[in-house]
């Protein structure tokens, strides 16, 4: 009992015997002490910071970036009060600490640079939260999502699924492309070069009806075209596509290529090869080694020969367009539209928008606004008088119907049901709006036309009157082509 009680006494005075160290006096039960309180706080912080994230901020209705950016300041917030109040509770003056920390930081600021740069810039991140947790971001040749941003480094995963440890030094200091920052909606660009002599119009108005073909483009903003340049062996457009899935910006691209290509063919569209003209100054000598096939020559302006080689055609062999009618050719047989010109029908091309409509449903109703005109790509429909239950007529590809209620601003006078899945190309009132107020001179063209239907257009002032939007005192028999332009004036402002 004698020797436990000694043990006992000598551990004890082991653990309790005060260390003298300059002006701090310290003992082993001190520092144990210490340090499990100090574990103790990391495990506290390390807690309540999870709860905080998981179960208090998504209550609120803070998105992850914003949760996690909170979480991870407060948990470095809590150890470094715990750092700074636990030791003092414990019975260690920390004030004595202060010629020893001087020092310590001396050396840590002349060996650790780099990891107080990450720290810094760690704060940073989380402050001003330039990217989040969830963003999108492209980093040199790095794409991927971030998932963790800790004090000194950031986790992002790629789409391979490939976890990358990246210094918050980098996200701070490199040029960073963050597509989800702000707004998660991007625009793709896809480079398109056709052979000279490719109509342009056509060009456009094939990639248009293509980005309108995959569902994960979106329909607003609406898909553009632009003719970039003229190269040496193309005519090169581009396609621009607007996307709400940044992470699938890939493979959006590589399905309109397919597309592209298939389209681009189907419409005997050539993407052209590289090519180089070869001027040859004596064509004449070459004869016999073309002499299998006639050879023309041609003479440049500069006085030198070509030599054209050609073939001829086999007996019988008739090449024959199976293609339909272009986008423009169903615009210009609209009689409001038959006098546009190309660039002005590309304008309307590019802001129109094709809808795929199920057989049997109905595109509007009798009395429903007169807000769009359709033209009809593929497929058929009917028109029939919901008021008497009477079928009227059909309409097939290359019909249009809708323009009146439109351009007058009146309701349906009749409804339209599709008789088979039906593709239909449809102006909205916007578009017709813009439209017209990129060409104000078009609006007297369409006036114009529409005096030439009178009847129809006498049917409508009655029911203009009928819903009194119009007085008694505006006359069509007076001067139709003035009530039809002051009708245009008041509903779009031209």
């Amino acid at each position: 009992m004698t020797i436990i009680s000694g043990i006992i006494q000598f551990i004890n005075k082991i653990f309790t015997q005060p260390i003298r160290l300059g002006e701090i006096t310290i003992s082993v039960s001190l520092i144990i002490t210490v340090i499990i309180s100090l574990l103790a706080v990391i495990l506290i912080a390390r807690f309540f910071t999870n709860w905080l994230r998981d179960k208090l901020l998504v209550k609120w209705g803070f998105d992850e970036g914003s949760r996690d950016a909170i979480a991870t300041i407060c948990y470095y917030f809590v150890i470094a009060l715990g750092f700074i109040i636990v030791p003092q509770a414990c019975g260690l003056d920390i004030r004595s600490l202060s010629f020893l920390a001087g020092g310590l930081g001396i050396g840590i600021g002349l060996g650790f640079q780099g990891l107080v740069q990450n720290f810094v810039s760690g704060l940073i991140l989380l402050i001003e939260r330039p990217v989040k947790v969830g963003d999108y971001i492209e980093i040199d040749d790095l794409e991927g999502t971030i998932r963790k941003i800790s004090i000194r480094a950031a986790t992002i995963l790629t789409n391979d699924g490939i976890s990358i440890i990246v210094p918050n030094q980098t996200l701070v200091s490199g040029k960073i492309i963050n597509w989800s920052y702000g707004n998660v909606n991007s625009r793709i660009h896809i480079q398109v070069p056709v052979a000279y002599g490719s109509d342009p119009v056509l060009v456009t108005e094939v990639l248009l009806a293509i980005a309108r073909r995959e569902s994960r483009v979106l329909s607003y903003p609406a898909p553009q075209v632009w003719l970039r340049s003229f190269g040496d062996s193309a005519i090169n457009f581009e396609l621009l596509v607007w996307i709400d899935q940044p992470k699938a910006r890939l493979p959006i691209q590589s399905s309109l290529n397919y597309i592209i290509e298939t389209e681009l063919k189907k419409n005997n569209i050539i993407i052209p090869l590289p090519q180089r003209d070869l001027w040859i100054k004596n064509p004449e000598e070459l004869r016999t080694i073309f002499n299998p096939y006639p050879v023309a020559v041609q003479a440049s302006p500069q006085g030198q020969f070509s030599a054209i080689q050609t073939v001829e055609e086999s007996e019988g062999l008739e090449l024959e367009s199976t293609n339909p009618l272009s986008l423009r050719d169903l615009l210009r047989k609209v009689v409001y539209f038959e006098q546009f010109t190309d660039l002005e029908l590309l304008g309307l091309i590019e802001q129109g928008y094709r809808e795929t409509i199920r057989s049997g449903e109905f595109i509007f109703h009798e009395g429903d606004p007169g807000d769009a005109f359709h033209i009809i790509l593929s497929g058929s429909v009917e028109i029939i008088s919901e008021k008497v239950n009477k079928h009227i007529r059909n309409l097939n590809p290359g019909d249009f119907f809708g323009e009146l209620s439109l351009i007058m601003g009146i309701p349906r006078t009749a409804a339209v049901r599709t008789l088979e899945t039906t593709i239909l190309f449809v102006v909205d009132r916007n578009v017709f709006h813009h439209f017209l107020s990129s060409y104000p001179q078009l609006a007297d063209q369409m006036a114009e036309k529409l005096v030439e239907r009178k009847q129809e257009l006498l049917q409508r002032q009655q029911l203009l009157r009928e819903m009194g939007i119009l007085g008694e005192e505006e006359d069509l028999d007076n001067n139709p082509l003035v009530w039809v332009r002051k009708r245009m004036k008041s509903l779009f402002g031209i």
